[in-house]
């Protein structure tokens, strides 16, 4: 890629648009939506316009994809999720249309891949979930890293634990995905596939201003605190998937501060349990940030190499 050259990313599951928030303030270029829930379409629409959308992952030909280097994928976590007691693992209807993704990305290899789950993606299965999402990106062609981060590490009031998967395409330039190399790829795979994989930590801030909001999930919806602690993780309370929560309001031990609904960072001042559900669902656009700037900064560094090698070459041929 050239120094002038701005990333381009399509974002498969794109939900509200967490990642495409997150990679656009690092200062990529979306150009592609894929996302079948209406709700979610109509805030997609909103924000951008301009970028083609298709609904069902299931119904998407690989021809009708734009050319993009990159490929975002938060795809659905309910069969995979701790809090879902009948989890069906990475086979269930839900969570294995990762697999029409594999299939797509085995079509048209974009040079990064970037995917993001819940932590249960781990234990699933029995540990083989993992094994077979890795599985299928290395049979394609990437080679890649993992790691698992908290919503508190992006200095933000909310226990939430994901998993990220990145890969780069017939490429090691994902082994330098972190500059200082802390912590690189520490293994502790429960299979033998995955010691090509390896885990790593990311080294975002973990402070957080007290004043910052505090959205708490309480019967019926949702609504804001001051953030004097931090919000246990936010879980779908409709149809099967329950998440495990009572009927008892969960509310970190403060009052519930409904001025404080005037200061939720763009949110609407009435977060219903959809808009809550959604909210909980989302990839965190911070953590994609941090994500987007990794990346762009390998590619600029490749850049700059294949500059210096070309003059190189210039010199050497006078």
């Amino acid at each position: 890629m050239s120094n002038n050259h701005k990333i381009k990313f399509a974002s498969f599951f794109a939900g509200i648009g967490g990642f495409d928030l997150g990679f656009q303030n690092a200062g990529m270029k979306p150009v592609f939506h894929c996302e079948i829930d209406p709700y979610c379409q109509d805030i997609l629409k909103r924000h951008w316009p301009e970028v083609p959308l298709h609904g069902d992952i299931k119904t998407l030909e690989a021809k009708s994809i734009p050319e993009a280097d990159l490929w975002a994928a938060g795809w659905p976590c309910q069969d995979l999720s701790h809090a879902n007691s009948q989890r069906k693992g990475i086979g269930g209807a839900r969570s294995g249309l990762f697999f029409e993704f594999a299939e797509l990305a085995r079509e048209l290899t974009p040079k990064w891949v970037v995917l993001e789950n819940v932590s249960g993606l781990l234990s699933s299965d029995k540990g083989t979930a993992f094994e077979s999402v890795i599985d299928q990106l290395e049979e394609i062609g990437y080679l890649g890293v993992w790691f698992t981060s908290n919503l508190l590490s992006a200095g933000l009031p909310q226990n939430r634990e994901r998993v990220f998967i990145i890969g780069s395409y017939q490429s090691d330039d994902v082994y330098e995905f972190y500059s200082d190399g802390s912590e690189l790829l520490r293994d502790h795979s429960p299979r033998e596939a995955q010691r090509a994989w390896g885990e790593a930590r990311p080294t975002v801030s973990e402070e957080y201003l007290s004043n910052t909001p505090l959205l708490v999930q309480r019967r019926g919806g949702f609504g804001y605190t001051k953030a004097r602690s931090y919000s246990p993780t936010l879980r779908a309370q409709t149809g099967r998937h329950q998440g495990g929560h009572t009927d008892r309001p969960i509310l970190c031990g403060q009052k519930l501060d409904l001025e404080r609904m005037r200061e939720s960072d763009g949110l609407p001042r009435g977060v219903d349990g959809r808009r809550g559900r959604f909210i909980g669902n989302a990839v965190a656009p911070p953590l994609a940030q941090f994500i987007g700037e990794q990346i762009m900064r390998i590619e600029a560094a490749n850049s700059q190499y294949d500059s210096s090698s070309n003059v190189k070459k210039l010199k050497k041929n006078r």
